[in-house]
């Protein structure tokens, strides 16, 4: 009896490591290490993000700073020479100022402020290079956990969740800054006119940029106010109002820029000088508004014809990771999947240089 029961609790205790492999939802040792430390790292993040954001949005010097910076002579790059002062949007805990540091150096070593900061200032967000940089790595850690622990430790569903946590934030960055420069194009024919109307009626130039700023509506106020505000700082009116131009990557008010120049130099009625240039702008505004609607449906099949292929991958990943194991574990399956991402990122390309259309 005794050996009949030692041989059945023996066989159990052997039968239980097949039932847990077998069922293929345990996490490896070394994936439930990367996981946790990815969720630590994840968590601390992002509760020194809320509670740095909602620590500084409560202090009144906070408020203060937030709407004096605005008046900065060069932006940006005055606020990064008093950072010591200041405090982010990630508040001024230890963990987070440790977190901003480290990124600080990351983006000097490596040369990535310049072109972080033009995309920041373009899509107008209150935020330094080291704390978008900080931001984005949370979001990308946070992303990449979430799909491994929604596919059970799947390590090709954790580098899609990576890749999206990346490419988020960025493509986030690009739709807010292009639709900036739009409405900044589509503000731009009224506000010509507007500054016409203020130069015929006896106002200076500064004085008819003014007139924008407490009349417009954002994005062209918020602009106009930097150039005057530098304009009074002793920086030329052309100067600043180039700055505009450079910072939206706007061709039209770059023109508007170069007009301005020449009518200073040679002389001439700056008025009507406005006034022509408005109604081409406008003209051409009218144009771009109708080639954007034919070409609505073209620009619709594009978004649906590249990205459904990419979302019911995704969905595959996580839903049911065995179906796609062929694609990555056979040499047919891998010569497919390189096909599959070669002929998509051709048809995508081609189908963007169809519907765009240069105005």
């Amino acid at each position: 009896m005794t050996a009949s029961l030692l041989a059945t609790s023996g066989a159990a205790v052997d039968a239980q490591p097949a039932v847990h492999a077998g069922g293929g939802q345990a996490i490896a040792g070394p994936v439930l290490v990367f996981a946790l430390l990815a969720f630590f790292v994840g968590t601390t993040v992002l509760i020194a993000t809320v509670l740095g954001a909602i620590t500084s949005a409560a202090r009144p010097e906070e408020r203060i700073r937030r709407r004096l910076s605005f008046y900065t002579l060069s932006g940006r790059q005055a606020r990064l020479v008093r950072q010591v002062e200041q405090r982010g949007v990630l508040g001024s805990t230890a963990i987070a100022s440790f977190a901003v540091d480290l990124a600080e150096r990351v983006t000097e070593r490596r040369g990535l402020g310049d072109a972080v900061d033009g995309r920041l200032e373009a899509a107008s967000l209150p935020v330094r290079t080291p704390e978008w940089l900080v931001i984005h790595l949370a979001i990308a850690l946070g992303v990449g956990l979430l799909f491994l622990l929604f596919s059970g430790g799947g390590v090709v569903a954790t580098l899609c969740g990576l890749v999206i946590g990346v490419a988020g934030p960025w493509l986030y960055l690009v739709v807010r800054q292009g639709r900036r420069e739009s409405a900044f194009l589509s503000q731009l024919p009224d506000t010509l006119q507007m500054l016409a109307g203020s130069l015929q009626a006896g106002y200076s130039l500064p004085q008819a940029l003014d007139t924008v700023v407490r009349e417009g509506q954002p994005p062209m106020s918020v602009e106009f106010n930097r150039a005057l505000v530098e304009h009074r700082l002793g920086m030329p009116v052309e100067d600043a109002l180039e700055g505009i131009g450079r910072r939206l990557s706007s061709q039209d008010f770059s023109w508007v820029v170069m007009a301005v120049r020449i009518q200073r130099d040679v002389g001439g009625n700056l008025a009507e000088l406005l006034m022509t240039v408005a109604d081409t702008l406008r003209e051409r505004e009218r144009l771009r508004r109708q080639v954007k609607v034919l070409s609505a449906e073209g620009r619709l099949s594009g978004w649906i014809l590249g990205g459904l292929p990419v979302l019911f991958f995704v969905y595959l990943v996580l839903a049911n990771p065995t179906y796609l194991h062929p694609l990555w574990t056979t040499t047919l399956g891998a010569l497919m999947m390189l096909l599959a991402v070669v002929l998509l990122a051709v048809g995508s390309f081609w189908l963007s240089r169809v519907v765009k259309v240069e105005v």
